[in-house]
């Protein structure tokens, strides 16, 4: 189930207004966005009607996001007919992962992939920014827009709760880049590490241990450890060791982000 949007609800000059607080591309118009926003805009309106709002006679909504630091109108919608036009909801993801598919169960279930050393995409003694390096698809995309998440500027502390999300995990924080998901019938402690310029590009292994310790403490059925850093070869031994704990570190993470994308 894709979350609804924060907005911002006004009647001004009888004409419907929403607000969406989703970030629109730097340039140009994004089509799933736009559907996905008018989806969401006339799923608004008539929940208001049914809630006894009276907006007869209202011929117009206006649904309007942000583009930097301005609000900008990107559909409008006709209610001259006084009737809510139906809008579909666009597919994002496969099907499936709405329907209780618990992906994170299944890391395991594949062959090994070999990590990488350090990639050759740097700058100076710097990890490029991860959304320069990342693939993602359209409906990844406007998915994350309807986060509040921007695709062209975002932190791995914001993408990968909001990359589980979208894949219909139930997040809840618990504390410094820690959290419960719940999905398909079991439960995952989740830990984002997100690299700093100026450190290490590569998770160091005690970091690893700390993470095991905690999964331990956690009494979920399965952990799993996010990061914008590279792995070192060391997570093979943890994760034979613990085979229901994994690590999608940077060099693993566009396999994940695909594993999703094709549910």
């Amino acid at each position: 189930m894709i979350t609804r949007p924060e907005h911002e609800f006004h009647v001004v000059n009888n004409e419907i207004v929403i607000d969406f607080a989703v970030p629109l591309p730097g340039t140009g118009e994004d089509d799933v966005l736009t559907e996905l926003l008018s989806h969401h805009g006339a799923e608004i309106i008539r929940d208001r009607i049914d809630r006894g709002q009276p907006l007869d006679g209202i011929p117009v909504a206006r649904i309007r996001a942000r583009r930097g630091g301005a609000v900008e109108e990107i559909a409008v919608l006709d209610l001259d007919a006084d009737e809510v036009p139906d809008i579909d909801l666009p597919q994002l993801l496969p099907a499936r992962l709405a329907s209780g598919y618990d992906l994170l169960a299944r890391l395991g279930e594949g062959e090994e992939t070999e990590v990488l050393r350090l990639s050759s995409r740097r700058r100076g003694d710097e990890l490029i920014p991860l959304y320069e390096e990342l693939r993602l698809t359209r409906g990844l995309m406007a998915g994350l827009r309807s986060l509040g998440i921007d695709p062209e500027s975002m932190s791995m502390s914001q993408f990968a709760p909001g990359l589980l999300r979208l894949a219909g995990y139930q997040l809840t924080e618990r504390a410094n880049g820690a959290y419960v998901a719940i999905g398909g019938g079991s439960s995952t402690h989740v830990e984002v590490v997100e690299h700093r310029p100026g450190e290490y590009p590569e998770l160091d292994e005690s970091r690893l241990t700390s993470f095991l310790i905690s999964y331990s403490a956690s009494h979920t059925e399965q952990g799993l450890l996010m990061s914008d850093k590279y792995g070192p070869y060391e997570i093979y031994a943890r994760e034979r060791a613990n085979p229901r704990c994994h690590f999608i570190t940077r060099e693993r993470l566009q396999s994940f982000v695909d594993a999703i994308a094709l549910g």
